[in-house]
């Protein structure tokens, strides 16, 4: 009796174990609340599946292993890991169910893990329910035409499951090839669940064949096994075939189609002769011409300040490569890299740097520096012969090499194209959940510079004009001036310097060909960088000069901490800060508060970003008069700040203030959260900013004190 009851007790689990399995993987449906908390039930059952079969386990080690149990016992024990690894990744992320374990592995681990462990589970779940079928079915008493039949049935329903698995992208998962989950939310409830219920039957027929194989139960033959598994193969194969001639599926990044198709080059080469320059320095000569710089308001996640215009560039000479750190060393006397590594680009370089490194470099060729820099600035002389920044229209006509599409290669850029974020391939933002539609699949994010020269090069031999480390330009940011329309050196004035490009740990959407990135002459950053041009023939006549070079930051006087959060991880920064300096505290909120559901504030954010939002917001101070510096904290949501805080920057005058920004991210640092705020807040001086992984761990309070102290900013 004591036996019949614990045999329905074991198998009451592993149903139980399986309806929730079937409900954690129809995510869609059930939303992240009720998924967490069915993520809890089954961790739970694991544990009292493995009570219940205790005996089993204390038999491992005793009496002989065939084939059946040799492949039961391994199957049990990689199906006990691959759910207890998704129990630990998925509390790792918990905001629901045990939001106190959340942090606990780094969230960008314990995501890709989660994925790739609950499907790993899935798959085995069901093969390990086909290896007991036999079992189960062995009492039944069907005659030789019903089994055949059933038989049969099931290896449709098995092709068809095999054919989702495939379509649907599954073995990305598996195999951590892709980071993110990607769900079509338009699908039904009933849809979502019968998918899923196919595809766990076909790995149970896959496991039931297996099973009957192994024990040698199939009276006919063990050949009619190895039928049934091919012919459900066979029914999957054709099914994705036939569905694949109505639906192209978004190209993998692994293999891309070379970056530079041949509209592109076809273009560059009408007008590029790709000679070598006379001094022997590698660049390459860009001829004169004619384009159309800035974006078409058709153009996705274009930004208000890329006005489109038409500009002519005289002819110049371009380094092909970013400068490398060990040609900025030897010039310099010193490598300020964050990165160590050969043939790396140089960055943590200011735009002053940028400048004095040009006429080192000017001076070691024996060519007329181009730049005088005084107390009054850096004044260019724009008919010297020596090295300089290229103009911001020097830049963009350089990228683009001819062409009039978002990126160089005249298709969106994936992470075998160029070094990036490449998690975030162009257009994911409002594409995260549905990548069907994405020209680029999410890729490898190195996070780091690679060596100049990695990938294919534009259609003029320029190499990482998108990505890498971002570039800086000679001119001030400001509004574009049609009127300006022969070699413009940009606004005659300004507080900010344009870069551009892209860098290692930025998103697609900035490394966009129109993109302008902005920040102080001071500004050092690991993802910026320097590339050089120099005059061909003999320049244009007459000077530039940009007078503003760094001006102090503020460091007493009253101290405010404004931040926004919403996961707590800044919330937590902020409070650390507000103990360390006993500043006041004022928390950025909107009047209508973000979901607390992550995959809806996920899509909140990117929506109020991308029609650039200003949200209202709830009891902002009525003035920031009396206070001097502002610490800014917020989390890095889409490689920029938060709308809110851009509400916040808009309310008030920020002029010979100093911000000093500091933010939570998931590994993209600060992204292009800096140019938000430089271009938001021109008049004030920005600080040295610190970037925390999430929450910071135990060294969140010395790294916030070293932090204040390079600000000069007094702790208590």
């Amino acid at each position: 009796m004591q036996g019949n009851r614990m045999k329905i007790a074991k198998k009451a689990v592993d149903v139980l174990m399986t309806v929730l399995l079937l409900c954690l993987m129809a995510y869609p449906v059930t939303g992240e609340t009720l998924h967490e908390w069915c993520g809890i039930g089954m961790t739970v059952l694991l544990i009292v599946h493995h009570i219940l079969n205790r005996k089993w386990t204390a038999a491992l080690f005793k009496g002989k292993y065939g084939a059946y149990r040799t492949v039961s016992t391994a199957v049990n024990a990689l199906l006990f890991v691959s759910i207890a690894l998704t129990a630990v990744c998925g509390m790792a992320m918990s905001s629901k169910a045990v939001p106190f374990l959340y942090g606990i592995l780094p969230v960008s681990f314990a995501r890709r893990f989660h994925l790739s462990m609950s499907y790993w589970s899935f798959v085995l779940m069901g093969f390990h329910l086909g290896l007991h079928v036999p079992a189960m079915t062995a009492g039944w008493k069907l005659n030789k035409t019903v089994k055949t039949i059933l038989a049969a049935i099931f290896a449709l329903i098995a092709g068809f499951g095999f054919m989702l698995f495939l379509k649907n992208g599954i073995p990305g998962y598996l195999f951590f090839r892709t980071p993110f989950a990607f769900f079509d939310y338009g699908k039904s409830a009933p849809a979502v669940f019968a998918e899923n219920l196919a595809m766990l039957i076909a790995f149970a027929f896959l496991g039931a064949c297996c099973a009957s194989l192994a024990k040698g139960n199939i009276k006919d033959g063990k050949l009619v096994a190895v039928i049934l598994i091919l012919a459900s193969l066979f029914v999957g194969t054709a099914l994705l075939l036939f569905d694949g001639g109505k639906r192209e599926a978004a190209p993998s990044w692994e293999n891309s189609d070379s970056p530079i198709t041949g509209t592109a080059a076809d273009k560059a080469e009408q007008t590029s002769p790709q000679t070598t320059s006379p001094e022997s320095d590698g660049f390459v000569l860009l001829p004169g011409g004619t384009f159309r710089m800035g974006s078409p308001e058709t153009e996705n996640w274009r930004i208000a300040d890329e006005t489109p215009h038409t500009v002519t560039v005289s002819p110049f000479w371009i380094d092909p490569c970013e400068t490398t750190g060990e040609e900025y060393a030897r010039l310099m006397g010193e490598d300020p890299r964050s990165f160590a590594g050969e043939n790396l680009p140089a960055e943590q370089v200011s735009w002053l740097d940028a400048i004095l490194f040009a006429n080192a470099k000017s001076r070691d060729t024996g060519l007329t520096p181009v730049y005088t820099v005084s107390e009054n600035g850096v004044t260019w002389n724009r008919s010297a012969n020596g090295y300089r920044l290229p103009t911001e229209a020097e830049w963009e006509y350089a990228c683009r090499a001819g062409t009039e599409t978002p990126f160089n290669t005249e298709k969106s850029m994936d992470a075998d194209e160029a070094n990036f974020y490449g998690h975030y391939p162009y257009e994911i933002e409002e594409n995260y959940f549905d990548d069907s539609v994405l020209e680029a699949r999410p890729g490898v994010y190195r996070q780091t510079t690679l060596p100049v020269g990695s990938f294919t090069p534009n259609g003029w031999g320029l190499y990482d004009m998108h990505g890498n480390v971002n570039e800086w330009c000679w001119d001030y940011y400001g509004e574009y001036d049609p009127g300006d329309a022969e070699d413009p050196a940009g606004s005659e004035d300004g507080t900010r310097h344009v870069y551009r490009g892209g860098g290692w740990n930025d998103f697609g959407k900035n490394m966009r060909s129109a993109y302008r990135a902005a920040g102080q002459s001071d500004l050092k950053a690991a993802n910026l960088g320097i590339r050089l041009v120099r005059n061909a023939e003999g320049g244009i006549a007459g000077t530039v000069t940009a007078a503003e070079t760094v001006r102090s930051i503020k460091t007493g006087g009253r101290v405010l901490i404004a931040y926004f959060s919403w996961s707590g991880n800044t919330r937590g920064i902020a409070e650390e800060i507000g103990r360390q300096t006993e500043a006041d505290l004022y928390e950025i909120t909107p009047v209508h508060p973000y979901s607390d559901s992550y995959n809806t504030v996920l899509m909140e954010a990117q929506e109020d970003q991308h029609k650039n939002a200003r949200p209202e917001l709830a009891d902002p101070p009525a003035s920031i008069e009396d206070y001097d510096v502002i610490l800014l904290g917020y989390p890095n949501w889409w490689a920029s700040i938060p709308m809110p805080v851009a509400s916040f920057l808009e309310l008030y005058d920020f002029s010979g203030k100093t911000i000093v920004p500091f933010c939570s991210h998931g590994g993209g640092r600060f992204g292009q959260s800096l140019t938000a705020i430089a271009k938001l807040a021109p008049d004030a001086v920005i600080g040295e900013g610190l970037s925390v992984h999430y929450s910071g761990g135990a060294s969140l309070p010395d790294d916030v004190a070293a932090w204040l102290d390079l600000n000069g900013i007094e702790r208590k």
